[in-house]
């Protein structure tokens, strides 16, 4: 079933970017009548898709789905996935990467794109400690659309700074990354140094704000300029952002079937699952639904494009040592892969890349970017 499905929806995503209306919905009709997701979880993958593309047809307006009041929030149901998918905990080797820059240092500032409510942060402080480095105090830059999600960062990363005997100072900005002002910028610049950039599943929200504009560029060169000593991306590897509509079906249909397999293969009740399934669903529906293109905002690209924007806004590419326990905790069986590359990491399943990590230093004259 999955596979007629998957011919079907094809068709409808070509439809629906020649607006074609008339065989957008006849096609739909068509994918409506072939599945039963409550019979068979496999359909679920083709009634994310077949939701997303009938919500362009409906008129639905697109909106962050980190803001919307689901009765279980996005960043909930992704706290759900770092405890049975290994390779969305690849915010660790970000965090093995941050920590090699805090070694010798007693004061330093991280900033966070995409922060949520602190825990790789608050995970940082902890490994911070637990390697007895002379951290004693961290000036944290909370980036995040959500409020609620930077009080509880605040809460959470205060908390486990008392436990690790290290002062926290929490700097909230409620906005999206695109959107940093001047003040924004100006307290970045004149925080304690060094200056540490984590971003983690974040950068891929941003939207190009004036046409022709690679906004991602434009906030990278700026975080270039204020001397960073690491950044750290954790980033899906497809290509989803200025793909055409079918071009993007068929590169996330891939991702995502592999996501769902995943979950599938996980030892949880079907209803557990499904919450899981629902966190990359939403995302799916954003990804083919959105009329509006500029109220998009699953935006994925590929690994090599990250890794060629970083070298051109002045970022040379390295990567962390990774530990034995690390590296079980990341791919905890042979269906769980971790492949360290000569310019990042890469993680997936069944050999299928899902996600990498793109560890950075600034390139200066003493340290060229040996790709030019």
């Amino acid at each position: 079933m999955r596979s007629s499905a998957f011919t079907l929806l094809r068709l409808a995503a070509a439809a629906a970017e020649q607006n074609r209306e008339h065989d957008l919905r006849t096609l739909l009709a068509r994918v409506r009548s072939v599945l039963d997701p409550e019979a068979d979880a496999r359909d679920m993958l083709a009634a994310y898709y077949l939701a997303g593309l009938s919500g362009r047809v409906e008129g639905h307006r697109s909106e962050n789905i980190y803001l919307r009041g689901y009765d279980q929030p996005q960043i909930d149901l992704f706290r759900l996935l770092t405890e049975h998918l290994p390779f969305v905990r690849v915010g660790m080797l970000a965090n093995a990467h941050l920590l090699d820059h805090l070694r010798g240092h007693a004061t330093a500032t991280v900033l966070s794109i995409g922060i949520g409510q602190g825990h790789q942060e608050g995970a940082l402080l902890a490994q911070a400690a637990a390697g007895g480095l002379p951290l004693r105090r961290l000036v944290v830059i909370g980036v995040d659309p959500a409020a609620d999600s930077l009080a509880a960062a605040e809460i959470n990363l205060k908390r486990a700074g008392a436990e690790h005997g290290i002062e926290v100072t929490f700097h909230a900005v409620p906005a999206a990354t695109e959107e940093l002002d001047e003040d924004a910028w100006t307290l970045i610049g004149r925080s304690p140094r060094p200056l540490l950039a984590t971003a983690s599943f974040a950068l891929h929200h941003m939207v190009d704000r004036h046409p022709g504009q690679d906004a991602r560029d434009v906030f990278l060169h700026r975080l270039r300029a204020l001397a960073p000593a690491a950044v750290a991306l954790c980033e899906p590897d497809s290509d989803h952002h200025r793909a055409s509509l079918p071009e993007r079906f068929a590169n996330s249909w891939q991702m995502f079937g592999t996501l769902f397999e995943a979950i599938d293969a996980t030892p949880l009740t079907r209803a557990e699952q499904d919450a899981m399934k629902s966190f990359f669903g939403r995302e799916i529906i954003d990804i083919v639904g959105a009329v509006d293109e500029r109220s998009r905002y699953e935006r994925h690209e590929p690994t090599v494009t990250w890794l060629r924007r970083l070298r051109r806004c002045g970022f040379r590419t390295t990567v962390p040592v990774i530990t034995p326990e690390l590296e079980r905790t990341l791919a905890p069986s042979p269906d769980f892969t971790l492949s360290v590359q000569p310019d990042h990491v890469r993680l997936g399943y069944r050999q299928d890349p899902l996600v990498s990590m793109m560890a950075a230093v600034p390139v200066s004259a003493a340290s060229p970017d040996p790709e030019g």
